[in-house]
This record gives structure tokens, sequence and C-alpha cells, in this order.
């Protein structure tokens, strides 16, 4: 039966025992109280019978290791299963981020439950390297875009990645999976002022008011159709947005064009700008994208798709393409990068420059300022 010993110069008891070899061995138990080291050498003891019997299961480890736990330190171990860690996961960054973006970690998810089927209530520390890359590989099956395969896999690290942090996994196992080195990225074009109007000639009153927001305002989708009329300040002649992606409030000064369209319009000082928008979903068949496609090809431009390498194409053109066009339109005027990122809420300027597209004129413009020389 398994004892303590203290050698006199140690402060702590070390654990005297048979180990899985049947093998007397010592192991100090970093204790001081006898008591609570003569109960952690009794389960470990435990433990190396169960090994020698054979039966020593996954089950019975964690029940050995828990019991060791609540013994030394007065806590349980938790056991949370890879579902219901899952659950506990995608509640908080739904409080924490925009519908859209909590709508997509939700979908990431729930793909890689109903993939790992009865593993998913087995306890997350279960999840392997292996289990990750089966998981990317049945995603390539599908013939999905590398940029989705690679979302897929960050929206999935991210959830082990919390439960290293919070001490129930020891490692990531999706950090094991071998992503796509180089991925295609697609650039996304710009509306030209007659294409806005276009638009707005095509729109129904609600559209051409999310239309407005989106080019003179630099608003995104769910900002627009969500947008009350608390957040719109006729005396200051601003807006004051918060945005639902990243929480931060946004002064966007009022375009005359703008302001003149919503001075008509004022409605319920507490109501959305657009109440039809705002109880339609952003994406689905029928959601807001769709919605807004559907304005551009009555308005006769086309949202000039490519391929990504998966089954779907890509819109270059779409409402998120208003923003750019805002932002665009501003660096081509000459309005400072600092001042445009104020307006957009960009957090460092390589964000913002994925929005900025460079008019030919103003390249030209630039290169006129050299000096002439005679040949």
């Amino acid at each position: 039966m398994a004892y303590v010993w203290k050698h006199p110069s140690s402060p702590f008891w070390t654990a005297v025992f048979r180990n899985d070899q049947n093998v007397w061995c010592k192991r100090t138990t970093k204790k001081t109280a006898k008591t609570t080291a003569l109960a952690l050498a009794l389960e470990w003891e435990r433990a190396a019978q169960l090994g020698r019997d054979r039966v020593l299961t996954e089950s019975l480890s964690r029940e050995i290791i828990g019991g060791i736990l609540e013994r030394t330190t007065g806590e349980r171990l938790r056991q949370a299963t890879l579902r219901e860690f899952i659950k506990e996961w995608l509640r908080g960054k739904t409080h924490a981020r925009q519908d859209g973006t909590a709508v997509r970690y939700g979908a990431s998810v729930d793909r890689f439950c109903e993939f790992m089927g009865n593993k998913a209530d087995l306890p997350i520390a279960a999840v392997t390297p292996h289990d990750c890359q089966r998981f990317y590989d049945h995603l390539a099956e599908q013939k999905l875009a590398p940029a989705t395969l690679v979302v897929e896999l960050k929206t999935i690290s991210s959830v082990f990645n919390h439960a290293r942090r919070l001490g129930l996994i020891a490692t990531n196992p999706a950090t094991a999976v071998q992503l796509p080195d180089r991925i295609r990225q697609v650039k996304r074009q710009t509306f030209t002022p007659a294409q806005v109007q276009m638009l707005l000639d095509a729109a129904t009153p609600e559209w051409k008011t999310a239309i407005l927001l989106g080019y003179y305002g630099g608003l995104r989708l769910g900002d627009t159709a969500t947008l009350t009329w608390g957040s719109v300040d006729f005396t200051g002649n601003k807006l004051v947005v918060e945005t639902g992606k990243t929480g931060d409030t946004l002064e966007i000064p009022m375009h005359p064009t703008l302001e003149g369209h919503l001075s008509k319009m004022a409605g319920d000082s507490t109501g959305p700008l657009c109440p039809g928008l705002a109880a339609v979903p952003i994406g689905g068949r029928s959601g807001l994208s769709k919605q807004f496609l559907a304005v551009m090809r009555k308005a006769g431009i086309g949202n000039n798709a490519v391929e990504t390498g998966g089954q779907r194409k890509l819109s270059r053109l779409s409402f998120h393409a208003l923003r750019a066009s805002f932002n665009s339109t501003l660096h081509n005027k000459g309005v400072d990068q600092e001042i445009r990122r104020k307006l957009t809420g960009h957090k460092s300027d390589s964000v913002n420059d994925r929005y900025t597209r460079t008019e030919l004129a103003t390249l030209a413009d630039a290169v006129n300022k050299l000096p002439s020389l005679k040949p």
C-alpha cells in the first residue's frame, strides 16, 4: 500500500507506491501537509493498479485526476464536452460581435460538431489534430474556396485557443492543420458617381436611404439597416453611429445631399430609418445582400463576380463597395488617411488601404508635379 515519507532537509512529502510496471517508485508530491500528500499517493497508486490491470480508460483517468484536484486544491475538474464548450464560447461571441459575424461563427462550429459526431459529446480534450485535419479535408472535398477554408479553420482554432487559455487543454489541435500558404485575394471595386445615381433611380424609398448612408456615410450594411433616428443629429449636422462590428462610436458629418434627404423624411425619434430593412437578416437567399444585388440588376449594373477557387463566385461590387467608394472618393479628393480612418472607423492604415482605390487622374496629378525638363 502507498505511503508517504519526508526527507529531513525537504519541506515536501514524497509518495512511495508501486507504478504501472509493479515497481516501487518515489515521487515528490510537492505538498507540505501529510494528509494531502497521502491522498495524492493513494490516487497515484490507484491509477497505476488500473494500468497494470489494463482497465485504465479515459473516463477513469479523468475521474482519478479529478479526485486528485479536488483533494489537493478543493476545486472540481472541469469536464465540459466539445459541444457544451462551443455553446458557451459562441454565447460570448454573440454578445461581443455583430449579428452577421455571430451567425457565421455559429455556422462554422455547427459544421464542426456535426462532423465530429458522437465525439462532440466527449470532453474537449478528446479532440486530436487528426480530427481537425479530417475536418479540413472534408471541407476541401466540398470544393470550398481556399479563403473560406482558412476562415473556417481559424474559427475552430479560436475555440481551442480559448479552451487552452482556460487550462482545459494543453495545446490547440487545430494549429497542426496546414493551411494554404497563398490565397488569391479578390480586389473589390468601387461605384462611380454615375452608378450610384443609377442605383438611387432604381431603388425603393428605404433602399434609397440605405444607399445614401452607404455612399455619404461609409456605413456597413448592418449599421445602415439598423440606424435609428436617435443617431441623426440635425442640430450638429452629423450622424452618431455605434458600429455593430467593433462597438465604436463614430461621428460622421452629414453631406448636404444626405442631410436634405433625411430632413424630408424625418420620423419617429426612436425608430429605425429603414424599418422594413431592419426586419430582414443580412444573409440568406432573401437577405439584404441579395436584395441589394437585385437593385443593382434593376439599375443595369453587374456585380462583376469572379472565381475564387471554390464553387461560388465572389461579387466585386456589392453594398460594401459603397463603403469603399466613400473612402476612395475622399482619398482621391486629397483627404488625409488619418481623417478617413476617423470617418470609417478603421483601426489601421493597412485596413484602410484595402478600401482605397486611387484613380488614374490622381496618379497623373501626382506625376505632373515633377519639374519639366528640356529633352
